[in-house]
């Protein structure tokens, strides 16, 4: 292996990387305390060792895009890494692996064959390149969110509010994870951006009621091409009963608001409740078609700037990306930018019965996507 890494670079950061992947056992030494207190050596080797047996040693490592990347025979792992002044690892993160498909074509068909029923969206300047049932909908969890940004971003140009506004946290705003805005204290204020990039980067739910209690649902639910919408901590609640829930997916639009208005007094039910398989109905239903116009709409927004997901960020000059996912559910959205102005964006979808392997299909999002920034047309 040594010789593979002197042929491509001598940077240490690739010296580092190669370490940790071919002896994992051995690796201690070269991370820092305090990441090893947050992360113990244990659980390092442990997802080293699940990704040489799943996609065999490494053939090569390189710089790649914004960081590096580990080429196996079969595969392409993403490698983010930080070292201190001392040459020892402080950050580390080995993203989805993505199949070494030949062209996009390719990592499409593979897309196709995920179990379940997947649909997808390529489209380029506005313009459908590749589909796959692009305008069913279907149910996307978070990345319903990119909805609820881009009423918001509509409300502040048309001078209703503004970005440094401050909406404080009412009791009923409160969801369950993904976020932490849930442990803020009650009336703890938060300017519109903060809970836009919460919602966004972290997909805090709580921030995500917050704005719908601010905007009303009206203007999300046209943005999402939807007759009711749903908040979050609603979502949860629904989850938590399964009669409700069979009553809310056979429902129409009227009866459907009287049952949001019915559960308004409800109590937050525990998570443990809420993480099984969805529930058919019980959801946010979004083409993908609709997903690439929202993330187009907003992508140039600064929120977006915080994490850019499965996408190699340096490969693009703009990066706005959200997903969503729950038991059955997977979305992975991305509107990027390329520096000759030229603007792409990927939505796929997949809905099965069964759990999806998010894995597999996060790794041909992000190859579809590295594939695009070299695509020539």
């Amino acid at each position: 292996m040594a010789n593979i890494t002197q042929a491509v670079s001598g940077d240490t950061e690739i010296l580092v990387i190669e370490r940790v992947y071919e002896t994992p056992s051995a690796a201690a030494p070269l991370f820092s305390e305090q990441f090893l207190q947050a992360v113990p050596i244990g659980q390092i080797v442990g997802a080293v060792d699940a990704l040489r047996a799943s996609y065999g040693s490494a053939q090569a490592i390189r710089e790649a895009g914004g960081g590096y990347e580990i080429e196996t025979p079969t595969h392409r792992i993403p490698v983010q890494i930080s070292l201190d002044a001392e040459g020892r690892i402080v950050e580390l993160l080995l993203k989805p692996a993505e199949r070494l498909t030949v062209s996009i074509e390719d990592t499409l068909k593979l897309l196709a064959e995920t179990p379940g029923e997947t649909s997808y969206a390529i489209m380029r300047d506005g313009d459908l390149v590749y589909g796959q049932e692009p305008g069913k909908r279907l149910a996307v969890g978070s990345a319903f969110k990119l909805g609820v940004l881009s009423a918001l971003a509509d409300d502040i140009e048309a001078g209703g509010h503004q970005w440094d506004d401050v909406l404080k946290l009412k009791p009923e705003d409160k969801s369950l994870p993904s976020g932490r805005l849930q442990n803020f204290p009650t009336g703890s204020p938060f300017t519109l951006h903060t809970l836009a990039a919460a919602m966004i980067a972290e997909s805090d739910n709580t921030a995500t009621d917050m704005l719908i209690r601010l905007l009303g649902r009206g203007p999300i639910a046209e943005k999402l091409q939807a007759e009711t919408l749903l908040t979050t901590r609603e979502f949860f609640v629904l989850k938590a009963d399964p009669d409700l829930a069979g009553r809310y997916a056979e429902a129409d639009a009227d009866q459907r608001a009287a049952i949001i208005s019915e559960i308004a007094g409800r109590e937050l039910p525990p998570a443990a409740q809420v993480i099984g398989q969805h529930d058919e109905g019980v959801e946010w239903y979004v083409s993908n078609a609709t997903l690439c116009e929202l993330a187009g709409a907003v992508r140039s927004l600064d929120v977006f700037a915080i994490e850019s997901g499965p996408v190699d960020a340096g490969r693009w000059r703009e990066v706005a990306y959200k997903g969503g996912s729950e038991t059955g559910v997977l979305n992975l959205t991305a509107a990027v930018t390329k520096e000759d102005e030229h603007s792409w964006c990927v939505s796929v979808t997949v809905n099965a019965a069964d759990m999806i392997d998010t894995a597999e299909v996060t790794g041909l999002f992000s190859r579809l996507t590295d594939q695009l920034a070299t695509d020539r047309r």
